[in-house]
């Protein structure tokens, strides 16, 4: 065991690598902290269909990762969520675009609910029957997400955007692809991406550092088997869009606008990727955050309202920017915004802003360590993409108003999609 301390936070982290290749990392907190957090995660994501083998490359059905999630916690004696119930621990499971992720928190059975974990993770159960049980099941689940009028413009504008590269298919798939996925299928991802050596387990919160040493040094010696996972390929994304401008009259209360501004993605090493993430970030924050004059300008006008949103996606070979708004006023409010995008970022974003909004900033992301579960996500988040949470701090003083002016320059008009659903 590796005992790291990070003075600065006043953070210990206690690292256990096996001989598996499985990554230990542990944050224990004291007093007040009575609550244990665990996350299992596996870079094993929804992107990842089409992957190299020993025959050649491999493709899966959209939806794969997310279907073998949910069949994960199918056992021979029955749903695996029901032990962590008899436990008293709260369990969950998540998809996105790059990972897998299994965890649960607890106030006590900490290691048999650590057991359990692990016994469901390595033990997987798919036939036949099971799996055409679970297609009408994430169908349902598909459906209901369609039902949204936001996921609905969400998928869409992702498909504006993207040709071919597999950011434009929804996480969990859609209602055709996810009728080809076979207990085959699901046996071969999972023998060659849930391996032990591809795994990492993150511990925060109130631990016993003895009593999870012997757990891993036990399991350790139970499942000794090492091996690489195999390489995602990814198709080559043109840099054009598939379309810049629809509009659809649709059974809705009021108008809805998406923008997408599709980023070109550029061969970084990890540090200026996550530098280049933060920066971007930080840009969207100083033109359109709830902090700033436009988004005051916007709320006074009547042009948004609370639903207002912006999120940033950046992934292998993929990177955009989607900003969601209900407006009475759409195409003022569609002008307005990619005026300030691509006219108007210069001039609003100065200097003086930038140090300003930069030690909010940087308040904001120490402060969200405070939070568990924000902990231990980006502990691993940051981890799979090869640096450590407490490095992220120095990577972000780092960022200087040169790099925001960089980023600036990377929004372009001719990159910018947008959809608009009128109401009917």
């Amino acid at each position: 065991m590796i005992k790291k301390v990070y003075e600065r936070f006043g953070e210990t982290v206690y690292e256990i690598k096996l001989k598996n290749g499985m990554k230990v990392h542990i944050l224990p907190k004291e007093e007040p902290y009575f609550t244990t957090y665990v996350e299992l995660s596996i870079p094993f994501g929804a992107l990842d269909l089409n992957y190299k083998s020993e025959n050649g490359s491999v493709l899966t059905p959209y939806g794969t990762a997310h279907f073998l999630e949910h069949k994960i916690f199918a056992m021979p004696d029955g749903d695996a969520f029901s032990q962590f119930s008899i436990l008293g621990v709260d369990a969950n499971a998540m998809t996105s675009y790059n990972q897998t992720s299994y965890l649960y928190t607890a106030t006590e059975n900490v290691i048999p609910a650590l057991e359990h974990l692990f016994h469901m993770i390595d033990t997987p159960y798919f036939n036949d029957e099971n799996v055409e049980q679970e297609k009408h099941i994430i169908a349902e689940e598909l459906k209901m997400y369609l039902d949204d009028p936001n996921v609905v413009m969400q998928n869409q504008i992702m498909e504006m955007m993207y040709h071919v590269h597999p950011l434009k298919y929804d996480i969990g798939g859609t209602l055709e692809s996810i009728m080809d996925v076979t207990s085959e299928i699901l046996l071969d991802v999972y023998k060659r991406f849930y391996l032990p050596s591809n795994r990492l387990v993150t511990i925060a919160g109130k631990v016993d550092l003895k009593a999870l040493k012997a757990f891993f040094k036990d399991y350790d010696d139970k499942y000794p088997i090492k091996d690489k996972k195999p390489r995602t390929i990814y198709p080559k994304e043109p840099k054009r869009l598939v379309s810049k401008y629809i509009v659809e009259t649709k059974d809705i209360g009021i108008d809805k606008l998406m923008i997408g501004v599709k980023l070109s993605p550029a061969k970084k090493s990890n540090r200026e990727q996550i530098k280049k993430e933060m920066a971007i970030s930080m840009l969207l924050n100083i033109l359109l955050g709830p902090s700033s004059l436009v988004y005051a300008e916007l709320l006074e006008q009547k042009l948004i309202n609370q639903s207002f949103s912006i999120n940033t996606t950046f992934e292998k070979q993929a990177e955009n920017i989607v900003i969601f708004a209900e407006t009475k006023r759409i195409q003022k409010l569609k002008k307005i915004l990619v005026e300030v995008l691509t006219v108007k970022a210069l001039e609003l974003v100065t200097k003086e802003a930038f140090d300003r909004y930069k030690k909010v900033y940087l308040g904001q992301f120490i402060f969200a360590l405070n939070n568990l579960e924000t902990k231990a996500y980006l502990y691993g988040k940051y981890f799979h993409m090869g640096s450590s949470l407490f490095e992220v701090v120095d990577i972000l003083k780092e960022i200087d108003y040169d790099n925001i002016l960089l980023e600036i320059q990377g929004i372009q008009k001719k990159y910018i999609s947008v959809l608009i659903h009128k109401k009917a």
